[in-house]
């Protein structure tokens, strides 16, 4: 086995707090001696905890001296050569830098600070700090999140960026990786080692974010969503404790960290599955504009045929002038039958050529696909089940909602259908059980995305997004074929997402955040997020 993994220091925890999932805040001794700092550091902390209670100061205020604890603890800590520095503010060198990290440039917050912390305890002390003073805070992977607030937060609260947390290691069954990998950074390490990690489609993408909604990775039929696979989590509750769920401990905290989003706690580690890394085929191809028709009458024949056929995955992406469609098998057979449906269509251009190669070949050929450069996005999500009528109905709606919105402002949008078979669906069951309440019927995961310039434009670009998901729920619903499911990777902050895995999984979700943050502390001083304290939303329902 390789180990490239430090050790955490579990046992100073125990001097962080006196009772178990607990979450009010310390005495400033408490902060003084869980923060580990001695002497004048020691001194300046209790000075600036002295602060902290008077109850007249403002939200900027706190999250001001919490950065300046956080200076203390954090610039002290040197970071292992290759890594950001643990503390950033305004006066920082990459600061500026470390902002625009976010995929969305919509999401570009300047926070009080910016804490990236190296391993578990470095997390467990953030958290102390930002319970002990009050401050609001969110949490970034690899930001990839168009929903303004949720990996990001302006100067009213702390940024941790969990970057730092970037170890790996693997054995034949078990592949472990801290939450500030992004996917690709996993593949790339893992590649030529026989195994391979079931992860997110898109080399850029965080593995935190991705994992905690659910995920949806190439071989939904194999292995279900990304998040089915994992065995095991490391994090750290709102009252500074490391804790492990997994199929043996805290199995409730286990099963809801699988698609129950950031309201838990700040995973720091994942330990999932390795399966065997073999050659695969793929082959993408692009179509014209008028050839939309044919293409949804080959996707529905897919559909049915993929029910039978578990190696088989799509890519299905329609954009104003070129709809993009992926043959990706999880064999080493070229042009099998279950995508004899799209042969004889004639397309304009060979994006990938017909391949066999490896998973990590796969990624990289599809890499660019989606957004590569600079600007604003968002993304919404609906579910319906497959339907011909449903696809061409809600398509000629889109069609005319993104026609306007580049004639007013420049905007491109994109109508994607992701298939998602009655098998991939029932995966979850067999592995402890996921969040996502899903019905186990053939489905398909419908991501409408926006990409435009301006942030004069921000209002315009979500209700023409709004207006895209909504011709889709609402041609499903007259059609019979509505499921009610939000993918969370997908969705806009306007979505119901937890309520949206229906009432039975929602209770779950909520028994689960009050045992482990019984204060509520990820629900109140959490920036934002598909929090179970939000109200429904208005605009999509």
């Amino acid at each position: 086995m390789i180990h490239l993994w430090q050790a955490t220091g579990l046992f100073p925890l125990l001097l962080l707090v006196l009772f178990c999932c607990q979450a009010e805040p310390a005495s400033v001794n408490a902060l003084v001696s869980g923060l580990g700092v001695k002497g004048n550091a020691a001194q300046t902390v209790s000075s600036l905890a002295a602060q902290a209670t008077d109850g007249k100061i403002t939200p900027v205020q706190r999250a001001s001296l919490a950065c300046q604890v956080s200076k203390v603890v954090f610039s002290s800590t040197s970071a292992p050569e290759g890594n950001v520095p643990s503390y950033l503010d305004h006066d920082s060198q990459q600061y500026i830098n470390r902002t625009e990290i976010n995929w969305s440039n919509s999401c570009w917050k300047e926070s009080q600070c910016i804490l990236s912390p190296s391993s578990a305890l470095g997390v467990s002390r953030a958290m102390l700090v930002i319970n002990f003073f009050g401050a609001k805070f969110a949490t970034r992977s690899g930001g990839h999140s168009t929903n303004i607030g949720f990996a990001n937060v302006d100067d009213y609260g702390i940024l941790i960026d969990v970057v730092n947390l970037n170890q790996i290691a693997y054995n034949q069954k078990t592949i472990t990786f801290g939450s500030g990998q992004r996917w690709g950074q996993v593949y790339e390490y893992l590649n030529n080692t026989g195994v391979i990690a079931v992860g997110g489609r898109s080399p850029d993408v965080g593995v935190g974010g991705l994992m905690l909604g659910g995920g949806m990775p190439y071989f939904s039929s194999l292995y279900g969503i990304v998040s089915d696979g994992a065995q095991e989590h490391e994090l750290v509750l709102a009252n500074s404790t490391i804790v492990r769920a997994n199929a043996q401990q805290n199995t409730d905290l286990f099963k809801a960290l699988k698609g129950g989003g950031s309201n838990f706690g700040i995973v720091t580690k994942y330990s999932v599955d390795a399966v065997p890394s073999t050659d695969i085929w793929f082959e993408a191809r692009t179509y014209n504009s008028n050839q939309t028709s044919e293409l949804f009458q080959a996707l529905v024949t897919y559909q049915a045929a993929s029910e039978e056929d578990i190696n088989a995955n799509l890519v299905f992406s329609i954009g104003n002038e070129a709809t993009l469609v992926g043959f990706v098998y999880a064999k080493p057979v070229k042009r099998p039958a279950v995508y004899s449906s799209f042969y004889n269509i004639p397309f304009s251009t060979s994006f990938i050529n017909s391949t066999i190669g490896s998973p990590q070949a796969l990624v990289k050929a599809f890499s660019s696909v989606g957004g590569t450069v600079v600007a604003r996005y968002n993304t919404c999500s609906a579910t319906l089940r497959p339907d011909m009528g449903s696809y061409e109905q809600s398509y000629a709606k889109w069609l005319a909602i993104s026609a306007k919105a580049a004639k007013d402002f420049g905007a491109i949008m994109t109508y994607g259908v992701q298939p998602f078979t009655s098998t991939a669906a029932k995966h979850g069951d067999t592995r402890g059980g996921n969040a996502l309440g899903l019905e186990k019927v053939g489905q398909s995961w419908i991501a409408v995305t926006v990409q435009w310039e301006s942030s004069a434009d921000d209002a315009a670009a979500q209700q023409a997004l709004i207006a895209g998901c909504n011709a889709v729920r609402d041609t499903a619903s007259s059609n019979g074929v509505f499921l009610p499911f939000l993918f969370m990777n997908d969705a806009n902050y306007a979505q119901d997402v937890l309520g949206s895995y229906g009432a039975a999984s929602k209770a779950q979700l909520e028994a689960v955040a009050k045992k482990y943050d019984p204060q509520g502390l990820f629900q109140k001083q959490q920036n934002n997020g598909f929090l179970l304290s939000r109200p429904s939303p208005p605009l999509l329902l």
